[in-house]
């Protein structure tokens, strides 16, 4: 019986192995497409000082219950190629991240948040943090223009996006 189900299996995999691999042949020159198509003409998520609209995000970075940072974000919708904005803050260590870096309370700890990306739907936001030695963590927080979202950047180390409307 184990004989004949590998058969069957193996004659599918015969007719379906050229299909499977013109696809994935396509498959970069499609991505392509979609990109240049979206970096052209569509209009996404974008954090900037150019954004002066009733639209802000509030960033808030937690060891713990210690707020690490709080912030405002300007959020508005616009061009890719106004992706340059960042927020660096300090903080004293004394956590151990990703199970294999720790601090020291000595230790001074600088964290980065950047646009990584923006998308119809959303900021990507990059998130890291280093000491004076090496990078201890580089990751990423998708941020909802339309409702609060939360990640787990390591274990005892969150960030809460929340948008906010200014009137």
């Amino acid at each position: 019986m184990f004989g004949r189900k590998c058969s069957l299996m193996n004659g599918i995999l015969a007719k379906c192995t050229p299909l499977l691999f013109t696809a994935l042949a396509a498959l970069p020159a499609v991505a392509q497409q979609i990109s240049m198509h979206s970096q052209s003409g569509d209009k996404v998520w974008i954090w900037s000082k150019q954004c002066n609209g009733r639209r802000k995000l509030s960033v808030i970075v937690r060891s713990d219950t210690n707020v690490l940072l709080s912030v405002v974000l300007p959020i508005c919708r616009g061009s890719r190629e106004v992706e340059n904005e960042k927020v660096e803050f300090h903080f004293a260590g004394g956590h151990t991240f990703k199970g294999k870096y720790p601090t020291r309370s000595t230790d001074l700890v600088e964290g980065d948040i950047w646009q990584a990306g923006g998308e119809p739907n959303a900021i990507i936001l990059g998130v890291s943090f280093a000491d004076s030695k090496q990078e201890l963590l580089n990751t990423l927080h998708i941020a909802r223009p339309e409702k609060k979202a939360s990640s787990e950047l390591d274990e005892g180390l969150s960030i809460t996006t929340d948008p906010v409307l200014v009137r």
